[in-house]
């Protein structure tokens, strides 16, 4: 059995300039714990953990394209820009390779294994949109999600709904769906029957790119809200009610883009589709 069937967010990394500065600046605002992976093949990546659940990781970012620039000029004050990345579960990286290709992705890092841990890959969507795939080995993904301090749900950030209609079902096998959800128009991300991601047009946010963005549940968002510019980040909204749950979007003090939520009892879990 296996907790994330082939297209739904498995994983959650952050890429940063600065690995130590972003790990104190999400285990003071989500609660998590930071331990170092000790394999000195790891180059310090570093995993976040809630409630001893693994939910997430940091690394050195070590890939500056445009795609890895969402928030503009302006958070690259440090260095290199920081920047979430979500990966989605497949069985094979290597076919899911070319039907990006063929699909009119672009591939960003071809298919490499990861200390035994498993195998991933990242791509680009023909809208410019960046994502990874992971390949399950001894690390599956995350232990938990949809709970508060861990990931509650993804979406796609983009002003190319059209194009990623065809994309993501002949890719990842994400279906488009309404969500059911009184004033929701943009689409939600099927795998069979279970929603597993949302989509939110491009201008909403600060960001001025297409990019998957991470949403982390939490009991308040407003407190959360106040939390991270006490801790140096910035605020993109305001805390609003949604039709999803009282939610901010934020910025981190490097510029990486993120938003949390006050998840409803209907809201789905980032890990649906996991059998």
């Amino acid at each position: 059995m296996t907790r994330f069937a082939p297209g739904a967010p498995a994983w959650f990394d952050l890429g940063s300039p600065d690995v130590a500065a972003s790990a104190d600046f999400y285990t003071g605002l989500l609660g998590w714990t930071a331990t170092v992976v000790s394999d000195p093949g790891a180059g310090g990546y570093t995993t976040f953990s809630s409630d001893g659940k693994l939910v997430a990781a940091v690394a050195r970012h070590q890939i500056d394209t445009p795609y890895h620039r969402p928030y503009g000029p302006g958070n690259d004050q440090h260095g290199m820009p920081a920047i979430w990345t979500v990966y989605f579960a497949t069985d094979d990286a290597d076919a899911l390779t070319k039907r990006v290709e063929t699909a009119g992705g672009e591939v960003i890092m071809t298919p490499m294994d990861v200390l035994g841990l498993g195998r991933m890959a990242v791509f680009a969507d023909p809208a410019g949109a960046a994502f990874a795939v992971w390949r399950k080995g001894v690390m599956e993904g995350a232990e938990v999600t949809g709970v508060p301090g861990s990931v509650g749900w993804v979406e796609l950030v983009t002003d190319g709904i059209g194009t990623a209609r065809d994309f993501y079902p002949a890719t990842l096998g994400l279906a488009p769906a309404e969500t059911g959800l009184e004033g929701v128009t943009d689409p939600v991300w099927h795998i069979g029957e279970t929603p597993v991601a949302g989509t939110q047009e491009l201008g909403v946010t600060g960001a001025v790119r297409p990019h998957w963005a991470v949403l982390f549940a939490v009991r308040d968002c407003d407190a959360t809200a106040r939390r991270a510019v006490e801790l140096g980040g910035s605020v993109e909204n305001e805390p609003a009610d949604t039709p999803r749950g009282r939610r901010a979007d934020l910025l981190d003090p490097h510029g990486a883009g993120f938003s949390v939520v006050e998840l409803r009892e209907a809201y789905p879990a980032a890990a649906g589709g996991a059998s």
